[in-house]
């Protein structure tokens, strides 16, 4: 990580040193384990068999896919509105107006995206979460709910995330906010 992203996430995100540290231990994660090859674009990854699907916008528009795969729920992390026929047909959640960059609050959607996601696995319903490129902001989402329902740190979640996605990357600020998620679930489950 260079001392510019360093310095503002220090200044803009008051990342402290803990933090940083453990940034700088997933973005070696990141470069070891991220796989720039192509995968294959046709059909979103699955992390979890029967259940969480990680994709883009192109999956989630693409009804036959989502039929095929049974899916029937979406969380949509783009600004694009999902067709209408793909509205009448899937539950969805919208997430709107959240920014790909340093300064975009993903974590204030956490619970709400682990909600509707613990109550597709409920229902034992397959989910497709996507957001434009399937590679910042839905990897975040799957992180956080990997996190709380899957009892893994956050680095073992992102090792395994990037295992079945391997373009996986959210921005520098989100792995902030995840790092902070993490110490709060903690916090949460002990005594």
């Amino acid at each position: 990580m260079d001392n510019i992203i360093k310095t503002r996430l220090i200044n803009e995100l008051n990342a402290n040193n803990e933090e940083l540290k453990s940034l700088e231990n997933l973005l070696k994660i990141q470069k070891e384990k991220s796989n720039k090859q192509m995968i294959n674009n046709f059909e979103p990854s699955i992390i979890i068999e029967d259940f969480l699907y990680h994709g883009d916008l192109a999956h989630a528009i693409d009804i036959n896919l989502l039929v095929d795969l049974n899916i029937k729920n979406i969380i949509n992390l783009c600004d694009c509105q999902l067709d209408e026929q793909i509205e009448a047909i899937f539950n969805l959640l919208w997430i709107q107006n959240l920014e790909d960059d340093f300064h975009g609050n993903i974590n204030k959607y956490f619970d709400q995206t682990n909600q509707f996601l613990f109550e597709c696995k409920e229902k034992n319903e397959k989910v497709l979460v996507h957001c434009q490129a399937g590679i910042s902001r839905s990897s975040s989402i799957v992180l956080a709910y990997l996190i709380r329902y899957n009892n893994l740190s956050l680095e073992k979640a992102y090792e395994y995330l990037l295992e079945k996605r391997p373009i996986a990357a959210p921005n520098c600020g989100f792995l902030i906010q995840l790092i902070r998620y993490e110490k709060e679930i903690k916090k949460s489950k002990s005594p």
